[in-house]
């Protein structure tokens, strides 16, 4: 609607306006036509002449990648900030290259069905609480395990006076929240201290709902309404060039994140990087460790905390801070921390990385949150492939501004 608007009021012609669909359809059809050919899915699409927006819009999500992707021509990407020549101790052969990538999880969650354990979309994205499968459970009252069934049609509650005078106040709780109006909570709830970094894994949204029986209110589970995916999971070189995304059903746990590198680098394994940073490292490495001893991820990469996160991480974790260190000063990691010399002459060390660019993407990416949380699993994912290709081609402008890109000789 903005696009339209803007169109709109920069064109003289008062009798011919762009109308919102219009300006849907145009963002539609413009982005398919180039990201099939940056994907390289030019030759294989088809789709029938004039098709609706929705159907277009799920050809080209199907044929590019569903539930995340990985950017086309990644694995061949190369920079002066993403790439260096492999450092040796002195009387090694200096042959190789030193790759590093940075893992992120920006907060642009998508919308699934009300099941914790089910990562079906929404059958209703307007107003639904369930995916296909499971809309059946529409007919269950939603305060979980009632099971009884719902006392008329479209109810959520069955006739229990209890769950009836729960679901009202809930409503009445939740009925004038807005987007902007969570935020300004959530900054309320953070400046009085509500809300610490030590109870949650960022700021959220607290609030106080009256018991249920003996349940403290908080802790009654109901399906009142949709569930929505842990987070955004993105990776992308130590420039900035994105590699890959995909979406975190449940919280952060460790095995996620193994299966989604492991899932971005299946069809690539030479090119797995000489370093992923992570703001948590320390835990899939240790994982990988425990579980799996002959995994190639030990002998291909090293696992580094971003330095901003690696302050916050215990001085007695021996592990942290022996392999994920990510600027050690012993000369153990000279791919890590390089010797520069000023414009004075002078040698001093500086970081061979710039281990904080999930964050900028993530900010980045944080700006259209609110977009992002209104859409259709089939939007949302359409329009995540846009957004990774125009922050790979602003990246890409940037390296070239600034002359970084690999030299032939390399």
């Amino acid at each position: 609607s903005n696009f339209a608007d803007w169109v709109n009021d920069t064109t003289n012609d008062i009798n011919v306006k762009l109308t919102y669909r219009q300006s849907q359809r145009l963002f539609i059809e413009h982005f398919a036509c180039r990201l099939l050919p940056a994907h390289g899915k030019s030759a294989m699409f088809s789709c029938e002449a004039h098709a609706k927006m929705a159907v277009l819009a799920a050809k080209v999500r199907d044929v590019v990648e569903k539930n995340g992707g990985i950017m086309a021509g990644t694995m061949e990407h190369g920079g002066m900030d993403c790439t260096h020549v492999k450092q040796y101790s002195e009387g090694d052969v200096n042959l190789g290259d030193a790759g590093g990538v940075v893992g992120g999880e920006p907060g642009a969650a998508d919308n699934k069905c009300s099941l914790d354990t089910c990562e079906g979309p929404l059958a209703n994205f307007k107003n639904g609480r369930f995916c296909a499968d499971h809309l059946d459970r529409c007919l269950i009252c939603g305060i979980v395990p009632c099971g009884r069934e719902i006392r008329f049609p479209e109810a959520l509650t069955c006739d229990d006076p209890t769950h009836i005078a729960w679901h009202k106040q809930y409503e009445d709780r939740f009925r004038r929240l807005s987007f902007p109006g969570v935020q300004r909570v959530i900054r309320r709830q953070m400046a009085t201290g509500e809300n610490t970094p030590h109870q949650v894994r960022g700021p959220s949204l607290q609030v106080q709902l009256q018991a249920l029986g003996d349940i403290h209110g908080e802790k009654v589970v109901h399906r009142f309404k949709a569930k929505s995916t842990y987070c955004l999971q993105t990776i992308q070189w130590a420039c900035g060039f994105p590699i890959g995304w995909g979406k975190c059903y449940r919280s952060e746990i460790t095995p996620q994140v193994l299966a989604f590198i492991n899932q971005v680098w299946a069809d690539h394994p030479e090119s797995r990087p000489s370093f992923v940073v992570y703001d948590k490292a320390c835990d899939p490495l240790r994982h990988i460790v425990t579980q799996n001893i002959t995994d190639l991820w030990l002998t291909s990469t090293k696992f580094i905390v971003d330095a901003w996160h690696y302050i916050g991480h215990q001085a007695t974790d021996v592990l942290c801070r022996t392999r994920c260190n990510p600027a050690p000063t012993d000369g153990s990691q000279p791919d890590l921390v390089l010797t520069d010399v000023d414009e004075n002459g002078v040698p001093h060390q500086t970081r061979a990385f710039n281990t904080e660019t999930a964050e900028q993407l993530n900010s980045w990416l944080n700006g259209f949150e609110y977009q992002l949380r209104q859409m259709t699993d089939v939007n949302y994912d359409f329009y995540i492939h846009v957004l990774m290709m125009l922050y790979g081609e602003k990246v890409e402008k940037r390296v070239a501004a600034k002359s970084r890109e690999l030299t032939q000789d390399f």
